[in-house]
């Protein structure tokens, strides 16, 4: 019977991938030859376009590839070159050809037959994708460093659609020209500077030239004839959740990489309306900027919450049409930790801003302020049962923070010994750091609290808190977070009320002469 294969294709570009291009079909030609020397089975086809040689393994088709070998219903693999599987730039992409190995599939190239069970096939295989990946790496080194330098002489090596509205560039000639779009854009320039007219969205309806693309157009000088490179793209590769290319990160450009040439003598705009626009586009900003709010002044109480049904953080959120709606909304009903961790059990719903704020304050002003209130909640804080309990809870903290610490050992030795990578390493060594600073902080306001047991010296501490919170709803913003952030770190609230707060008793200090305050 015929040996049953898997004809592989793959491209890097959708460009190499399209019909005029000699990708594809040559490596089908090579394909078909080996086909019909080995007399093999083709049962699939799987073509990868847009896919680099060294993300082969993080594609779904590779996934399907790899479930057919595991269950043998294949026993080879045909390529046109081993690049085509794999161009090694991490060694975590040796595990594609593990699959290989473990399944005893073959893999058939035009001139050899390669078994990566035996001694011949595993060195073939090991060498050919390293030096692959080698290969890739020298081959976009040059290029950059060729791109870089038709750059500096004022030429353009980039495709096209990099090139802003009405401005083009003959490749034959090697030089950059004005489009008819261009009058659009010298439009936009006088509306701009001229009329004065600021007004992104007018200025849509009086060009056509959408809104979002505005700004970026006023700031380009290519229409004072210089081409200007501030950014380029970062050192991390970025992949789509098929395995296809992203587009890497843009980073700054360091202060010598910056280059500025001039590429059109005849400008389409001159540079003083040039500038003009720009100082127009900055007081803008400045403006815009200066009407939002400032820290704290919009959610009073951002990063004192807590939610009272499951202890998560409460964060702020806009919500309703064109956000004129605010909430406090628990850490669980987020959408990034609901991916981590499923869906949230928490009854907490939205918590609108102003009730919150009104509900808080009002504790802070009129609960607070009552001193029998107080007097009866030290008495609750410091019985004997619940010392007891806060005991406990010290020694178990201790327990936890000691199997952090020995878990983080463990860690070290895994990674020395190979199964993680540095990246895997410092997220879970991060993940321990986070929680051993929590229960440090926890711990810390335990033992704080064993050392003050007298209801009379706890009272005489915080005797001038509560004198001072009298004016609470009269100070300013500034004066309320300043406040809170020395006296109360913590409040518990739900959908229903305050469920309970932490006040600080050991460092107290008076502060009814607020101008003396640390703003």
């Amino acid at each position: 019977m015929k040996i049953k294969v898997i004809e592989f294709l793959r491209v890097s570009t959708e460009e190499q991938g399209s019909d005029d291009r000699a990708g594809l079909s040559r490596q089908k030609e090579a394909n078909a030859r080996t086909i019909q020397k080995y007399d093999l089975a083709v049962i699939k086809t799987i073509t990868l376009i847009d896919v680099s040689g060294t993300s082969v393994v993080h594609t779904p088709e590779v996934k399907d590839l790899i479930s057919l070998m595991v269950a043998g219903q294949i026993q080879g693999v045909v390529l046109a070159d081993w690049d085509r599987l794999i161009r090694l730039d991490n060694f975590n992409d040796f595990a594609l050809l593990q699959h290989f190995k473990e399944t005893n599939t073959l893999i058939y190239l035009p001139d050899q037959l390669i078994d990566l069970n035996t001694q011949s096939g595993f060195l073939i295989g090991g060498f050919q994708s390293i030096i692959s990946g080698n290969e890739l790496t020298q081959i976009k080194k040059r290029m950059l460093a060729a791109k870089e330098v038709k750059r500096k002489d004022g030429k353009h090596p980039n495709c096209d659609i990099t090139l802003p509205r009405g401005v083009a560039y003959d490749r034959q000639n090697e030089n950059y020209y004005y489009t008819d779009e261009a009058e659009q854009v010298k439009i936009l320039f006088r509306l701009s500077c001229d009329e004065g007219i600021n007004n992104y969205c007018e200025l849509e309806r009086r060009t056509g030239i959408k809104h979002r693309t505005i700004p970026n157009l006023l700031k380009n000088e290519l229409y004072i004839g210089y081409r200007t490179y501030t950014e380029k793209r970062g050192p991390e590769k970025y992949l789509k959740p098929d395995g296809r290319q992203g587009d890497r990160k843009k980073v700054q450009r360091s202060p010598d990489e910056i280059i500025r040439v001039k590429v059109i003598d005849e400008p389409l705009i001159d540079e003083q309306t040039f500038f003009k626009a720009q100082e127009m586009m900055k007081n803008k900003n400045g403006r815009y900027h200066a009407k939002r709010s400032k820290k704290g002044e919009r959610f009073l109480y951002s990063g004192f919450l807590i939610c009272g049904s499951c202890g998560e953080i409460l964060y702020s959120t806009s919500g309703g049409r064109n956000h004129k709606k605010d909430y406090y909304l628990c850490r669980s009903k987020n959408y990034i930790y609901v991916s981590k961790n499923g869906p949230s059990k928490c009854s907490t719903r939205y918590l609108p801003r102003e009730r919150v704020d009104h509900t808080v304050t009002s504790f802070l002003h009129e609960i607070l302020t009552d001193k029998k209130y107080m007097n009866r909640m030290i008495g609750l804080a410091l019985s004997s049962e619940d010392i007891f309990d806060q005991r406990n809870e010290a020694e178990k903290i201790k327990g936890m923070l000691n199997k952090i610490s020995t878990k983080r050992d463990r860690l070290l030795d895994l990674y020395i010994d190979g199964p993680f990578s540095r990246s895997q390493l410092d997220k879970k060594v991060g993940e321990l750091d986070n929680l051993e600073a929590t229960l440090k902080m926890r711990l810390t306001r335990l033992e704080e609290g064993f050392v003050l047991k007298d209801k009379n010296q706890i009272f005489e501490s915080i005797e001038p808190i509560i004198d001072t919170l009298m004016e609470f709803p009269y100070w300013t913003p500034a004066q309320k977070r300043s406040f809170l952030q020395s006296q109360i770190p913590e409040i518990s609230i739900t959908n229903e009320g305050l469920t309970g707060f932490t006040l600080g008793v050991s460092t107290v200090r008076n502060h009814m002469d607020r101008d003396s305050w640390q703003q």
